[in-house]
């Protein structure tokens, strides 16, 4: 197995450089053309019998080596991991499923691969890739009036109070300071931009790769392009953050509706483009988080519920 784990690693190395350098790593052809070729690898070099579990033996050995040595972070790990393995054991069984027929007819042989080719062009053909435009929203109720709420907006976001939570806290980058650009105390006029900091990648050490997100900080810079007594648009003006490489944002928009008592209703929308494919897996994943930090957002505002 330890040949079949070499040779693989090797492929998959090989294959992740030229899509990356041809500007494919975040398309279906990467999180789908991989793991077809670790299982590939491993249908050719390992006996019939074993092939299922030295794939999914590989796949694992594959996923850990590409934080240790090619620099993945874990949260890419874990959300590629199931389509790596997924993918992976439906190769390993079709192609030795063909290989073990005798005499397999050309048909059998060429279904997986045309199959494969199609799958793996989402992001790099137009016309195999679905639509990119993704929009989500939370909602709170704070005891707040509208005019707290329109000055929590405008204010700097409280993130040093605030940890993320549950998914976010897997490994996300974890946005650290919010500035009014130009020094503003409060900036939700239209024109106003407001930067926002994100940590850079924990230091690893010395034997494991650097964390490709890289260990300086970056920023999100937002400027206000329409503003209202009960709401604010906001549009991207410029993204360094590692976030640019799963998404690409839009506009993000808070409104605001008092509710009585002295209680208002605030909604954080968020708006932007999905950059990973392919779709039907990586959709829903950066639909859920993304809502997730929308509502870490809103309890981020300078409020109290």
């Amino acid at each position: 197995m330890l040949a079949a784990i070499v040779l693989a690693f090797a492929a998959a190395v090989i294959v992740r450089k030229i899509l990356q350098e041809t500007g494919q790593d975040q398309t279906a052809a990467f999180y789908i053309g991989i793991p077809a070729v670790l299982a590939i690898v491993v249908v050719l070099s390992a006996p019939w019998g074993k092939v299922v579990g030295t794939t999914v033996k590989v796949v694992t050995v594959c996923l850990l080596l590409s934080m240790i040595v090619l620099g993945e972070g874990f949260i890419c790990v874990i959300f590629a991991a199931p389509l790596f393995y997924a993918v992976a054991i439906l190769v390993a069984v079709v192609v030795g499923y063909v290989r073990k027929q005798a005499g397999g007819g050309t048909l059998q042989v060429a279904v997986l691969p045309v199959l494969l080719l199609v799958m793996a062009s989402e992001g790099v053909l137009p016309a195999t890739t679905f639509p990119s435009d993704s929009t989500v929203s939370a909602t709170r109720v704070f005891d707040a009036s509208s005019a707290d709420v329109a000055r929590a907006v405008g204010s700097p976001m409280r993130f040093h109070d605030v940890q993320p939570s549950g998914i976010l806290s897997w490994g996300f980058p974890e946005p650290m300071h919010d500035r009014l650009e130009g020094g503003e105390v409060e900036g939700s006029a239209v024109g106003d931009r407001r930067v926002i900091e994100f940590a850079g990648a924990h230091h690893r050490p010395a034997l494991l790769s650097t964390h490709h997100w890289g260990e300086q900080s970056s920023e999100l810079t937002l400027e206000v392009v329409e503003q209202t007594p009960t709401s604010v648009r906001l549009r991207m003006v410029s993204d360094t953050t590692p976030l640019a490489t799963w998404l690409t944002w839009k506009s993000i928009e808070i409104g605001w509706a008092e509710q009585g008592s002295g209680r208002t209703a605030v909604t954080w929308t968020l708006n932007y483009d999905r950059e990973l494919a392919p779709a039907w897996y990586f959709g829903p994943i950066e639909n859920v988080v993304a809502e997730r930090a929308a509502g870490y957002l809103l309890d981020s505002l300078d409020l109290q519920t």
